[in-house]
């Protein structure tokens, strides 16, 4: 009988590594506090995990029925257990602190019967997890309007799971090697850090896990970048308090619940301004970068040129554009650098547009020659092209012993992705680049510039290279004449159904044929004036970190441009989100700039067309 049991015991071993070894992550989560029986108790018969998929199908059952999104209670079950209910003996898998199973219930509070079946029962495990997260969320500050389908409304709940205590405050872990006495239900994590060592806290791990599955987790949840709370917000030392305010994180993302099911969104409006074109650009990238960014684009606050094809480099590298005075790097704006905290600083334009004082300040900040580049040109329509082709190359291309990349540069062995349509916008005004900015950012779509009756060669060299297969011409002829149009499709052996005039009467009825072309792409509006740049510059930048589009408005009535009031009427009115388990939706309109930018009286007409 006992080497039966040996016999037994050994088979489920082999089966329980032959698993492992086909899923290696499985031992990824928590393996240093979860531990191994050295013996198999007499009552318990050995048992093998269910399969990936069953496990799948269990959890998002559960986190259905208890109203969380599964995409939460998945990333935690895995941080938690690597989804495994049984050890590699086929015995209840414990961690060190006595924690059971998949979901690591503590089985401090619960009763024998509970816990007999805490250890056998794999949906009784994952149920009574899903049950402790409810009893969290119910418990820390509520987040936002308490939308549980929102995963940023989750990042105190998912904190609780672990421990509600200090120990998981991102400030506290980093700046401290003590543990917090809190409320836990069996930590997995150790507890015990190196004073001068950051610290991944749980719920950020958490997070982690869901921004960037690892291996087969990835078959199973989405890939979402769920924006934190800002640590900046959270107190010094211990948990946030219920008496304080705690906004929803933006973007925020949704998640399954009520999958499917759309109500008409009840916009609330929300001015970002500062106290000059630069303050407000650094109002944008607070906004939408409060974790800091890996890169940052840094462009002149008092001219257009260099920076009009700009946008989709930043869509690129998912980075804020900064502005600055010419020749001096604005004290404001190392500020934000420092809070940022880029690897590489992208300054567009050559000394003329950014001197080398503002290179020479950098460095001396740390930034060293390697981790400055410059993106310019001969010209502005150079300039444009080099960026076009810095958007469209396979990685981004070789820079110079000083720090430049140009179409020089830019050889002819660089790799391009396939660029499936190129935009051309005059280089004498910003209106009509601007006006596509943010399409072309989240379609990773090049802006070229052109003069009204001749293509510079440059322009025209890069749109060869290109070699898209659709062009958008964004203006009237009086900005792009027919003369330069025709020498396009000559070059490129273009029919007349690839080259696309997207055009009005003027800046804002171009504005409005731009954003009927791409109606199917717009998911969210931000206004910005189309007056001057700056505050759509910056503005698109984070429009398209949002996956907003920037619609340009004027200073004086929408009633004067009857093609884009009327287009905003109806776009506005069916603009559309899932529905959150508590039945109401709720979506961030930007008004970019004060109201200087965009007056009270247009604010107010915008805010009419969702009542009309």
């Amino acid at each position: 009988m006992k080497n039966r049991k040996k016999w037994m015991s050994v088979l489920i071993s082999t089966i329980l590594l032959v698993q492992t070894l086909g899923e290696p992550s499985l031992l990824l989560a928590a393996t240093n506090s979860l531990t191994t029986p050295t013996t198999t108790p007499t009552n318990f018969t050995p048992q093998v995990n269910p399969s990936l998929e069953e496990i799948n199908t269990l959890l998002e059952k559960v986190a259905r029925e208890e109203e969380i999104p599964s995409t939460i209670l998945k990333a935690i079950a895995f941080q938690e257990s690597s989804w495994r209910q049984f050890d590699s003996l086929g015995q209840p898998l414990l961690s060190t602190s006595g924690a059971i199973g998949i979901m690591q219930i503590s089985p401090k509070y619960e009763s024998p019967e509970n816990i007999v079946k805490l250890k056998t029962d794999i949906e009784f495990n994952i149920r009574r997890g899903a049950e402790l997260l409810n009893e969290k969320w119910s418990f820390v500050p509520k987040i936002g309007d308490g939308d549980r389908n929102k995963l940023e409304n989750w990042y105190f709940a998912i904190w609780a799971y672990n421990i509600w205590s200090g120990k998981n405050n991102p400030n506290e872990a980093t700046n401290t090697s003590t543990t917090s006495i809190g409320v836990s239900q069996g930590s997995v994590t150790p507890t015990v850090t190196s004073p001068t060592t950051p610290v991944i806290v749980y719920q950020e791990d958490v997070l982690k896990k869901i921004a960037n599955p690892p291996a087969w987790l990835a078959r199973y949840i989405p890939a979402v970048e769920v924006t934190r709370v800002p640590a900046s917000s959270l107190p010094a030392q211990g948990v946030p308090q219920k008496t304080v305010p705690w906004t929803t994180p933006l973007p925020y993302h949704l998640g399954d619940l009520n999958a499917g099911a759309v109500t008409k969104v009840v916009p609330e409006w929300m001015r970002l301004q500062g106290s000059d074109r630069i303050d407000t650009a650094l109002q944008q990238a607070q906004k939408g970068w409060p974790q800091g960014s890996k890169s940052v684009i840094l462009a002149r606050a008092d001219n257009f040129p260099d920076a009009l094809a700009g946008v989709p480099l930043a869509a690129r590298l998912d980075a804020p554009i900064l502005l600055t005075s010419s020749q001096e790097l604005d004290p404001r704006v190392l500020v934000t650098l420092n809070t940022l905290q880029p690897q590489t600083i992208y300054l567009l334009g050559g000394e003329g547009a950014l001197g080398t004082k503002i290179t020479t300040i950098l460095e001396e900040k740390g930034w060293g020659k390697e981790n400055i580049v410059r993106i310019s040109g001969d010209s502005r329509y150079s300039t444009a092209s080099s960026l076009a082709l810095a958007t469209a190359a396979t990685s981004l291309p070789a820079i110079t012993a000083e720090g430049n990349i140009s179409i020089q540069t830019i050889s002819q062995g660089t790799s391009l992705q396939s660029i499936p349509a190129v935009a051309i916008a005059t280089g004498e005004n910003f209106p009509d680049a601007l006006g596509i900015a943010s399409i072309a950012g989240a379609k990773k779509m090049p802006i070229l510039l052109t003069s009204a009756e001749e293509i510079p060669t440059e322009t025209l060299e890069t749109l060869k290279r290109l070699n898209p297969a659709k062009v958008y011409l964004i203006g009237g002829k009086g900005s792009i004449s027919l003369q330069v149009e025709q020498q396009i499709k000559d070059s490129l052996n273009l029919s007349s159904t690839q080259i696309r005039r997207l055009a009005g009467a003027s800046r804002y009825d171009t504005m409005a044929a731009v954003a009927q072309e791409f109606q199917g792409d717009i998911q969210n509006l931000s206004f910005a004036t189309g007056e001057d740049f700056p505050d759509a510059l910056a503005g698109a930048a984070l429009a398209t970190h949002q996956s907003s589009t920037i619609v340009l408005v004027p200073k004086t009535s929408l009633e004067e441009y009857p093609g884009l009031q009327n287009w905003l009427k109806g776009q506005i009115q069916t603009l559309t989100v899932p529905v959150a388990s508590n039945g109401n939706s709720s979506l961030s309109l930007y008004l970019m700039g004060g109201s200087g930018a965009i007056p009270q009286k247009i604010e107010q007409e915008l805010k009419s067309l969702v009542a009309q």
